[in-house]
């Protein structure tokens, strides 16, 4: 089994590559090719709204899908000629026009520049996160020429939560503390920074309130409002951003966890949670991998 295991992480790291790339896989390039894109998070028990489950082990990507990523998925589904699934899927870039005006010039480049390569996918509707998967289960089967079957999926929210608490069920952040600043005063994820300028105090009801004039700005000087996939240190899982940079979506929930860009530091929490209906900037995706039946040739 701890074989078997290894084997399916190291095939989980293709997928940082090209599947187009002209030199046949095989078990021996995965192993070598090990380095890190699905990790393993060990069976146990997780906590969503008071409610304890038990989890089985399973495989979660390092980081959220990234625009090349889903770009190949898009590529392959054209040229296959399967125009139904590639309408579902489809990335609705006008979605940036959404969340606030300065956003507009990311409807041009976010999707399709380069330099946005290694940044979450966004825009993206459930049904075409759900269609990524089966796409990739698909490529995974090709890969290792039908030895190991994985299914590739989005998570559930107790597989999600499992991931970001590890073993502390009552862990805040996924980092484990109740701080998102490290103690160089570094953030810890991006989400959007408030500040002491941006708090008011009503004075007829004495609660603290956010002006409504403020200017959003991202948690870090480097981040153009979402950071790549592998940005921040990892929890102790090696899995990156699961509080801030974009909500991410669930298999079993009209909704999206762990906050986003756009997201207040409250708002990034393990626990937190936002409607999630419709294709938007703010949330993305990771998937999971389970591992079904090995094939003996």
């Amino acid at each position: 089994m701890k074989t078997t295991l290894l084997t399916i992480a190291a095939t989980c790291a293709l997928l940082m590559f090209s599947f187009t790339t002209a030199k046949k896989p095989s078990m021996k390039t995965a192993l070598k090719a090990l380095e890190g894109f699905c990790n393993y998070v060990p069976s146990g028990n997780s906590v969503v709204n008071g409610d304890t489950a038990s989890v089985q082990a399973f495989y979660m990507s390092s980081g959220e899908i990234t625009n090349l990523q889903y770009k190949e998925f898009l590529y392959e589904l054209e040229k296959n000629g399967e125009m139904e699934k590639l309408k579902i899927a489809a990335i609705d870039s006008l979605g940036w026009r959404t969340e606030f005006s300065y956003n507009e010039r990311y409807s041009d480049y976010y999707h399709r520049h380069p330099a946005y390569a290694g940044y979450p996918v966004v825009n993206v509707s459930k049904e075409g996160a759900e269609l990524f998967c089966e796409w990739l289960s698909q490529k995974y089967d090709s890969l290792s020429n039908g030895e190991l079957k994985l299914s590739f999926r989005l998570p559930t929210h107790a597989e999600w939560m499992r991931a970001a608490r590890g073993g502390n069920h009552n862990s805040v952040y996924t980092w484990g503390g109740p701080f998102l600043r490290n103690a160089k005063g570094n953030y810890l994820a991006n989400f959007m920074a408030l500040g002491a300028e941006n708090i008011t105090k009503n004075s007829e009801t004495g609660e603290l309130e956010v002006v409504s004039n403020l200017t959003i700005s991202v948690a870090g000087d480097a981040n153009d409002v979402t950071a790549p996939v592998l940005s921040y240190s990892p929890n102790d899982y090696g899995i990156h951003n699961m509080n801030g940079n974009v909500a991410e979506m669930i298999s079993d929930g009209d909704y999206a966890v762990g906050g986003d860009w756009l997201s207040p530091g409250y708002d990034i929490r393990n626990e937190s949670i936002k409607p999630f209906t419709q294709p938007n900037p703010t949330v993305g995706f990771r998937v999971v991998a389970t591992y079904i039946s090995t094939n003996n040739k």
